[in-house]
């Protein structure tokens, strides 16, 4: 069994890998939680989200409009891009703090994400 790993110029290098290097890497993720962040009727349900590094955010798009997952928060900013109705997208949290998650199209729509 090998392990990809990605070098400091973004090469990848195969590295074989342990059984006790395989349980210490899969354990991690198999406690990790999903969450499930609805857009409908213009809004983000919940409005926050307490999840802890490893967790990831399910973002389904239940309205009949287009909507998009941006996070302006220094740090953390990136841009998941345009979900059109009924399409999903996983964000897998990396790093602890907290950040907002707003939509391009509806700037009223908010949900605020902290993670431990």
């Amino acid at each position: 069994m090998y392990l990809e790993l990605a070098d400091r110029e973004g090469w990848m290098h195969k590295s074989p890998l342990s059984l006790a290097a395989v349980v210490f890497l899969v354990a991690p993720h198999a406690l990790a939680a999903e969450h499930t962040v609805t857009m409908a009727g213009s809004t983000y349900e919940p409005a926050r989200i307490n999840a802890a590094v490893g967790d990831t955010i399910r973002f389904v798009n239940d309205d009949t409009a287009t909507h998009d997952v941006f996070v302006p928060t220094a740090g953390y900013a990136l841009d998941l891009g345009a979900q059109e109705p009924g399409e999903e997208i996983v964000l897998t949290l990396r790093k602890a703090g907290a950040f907002e998650v707003e939509c391009v199209f509806h700037s009223h729509m908010l949900t605020v994400v902290e993670v431990e």
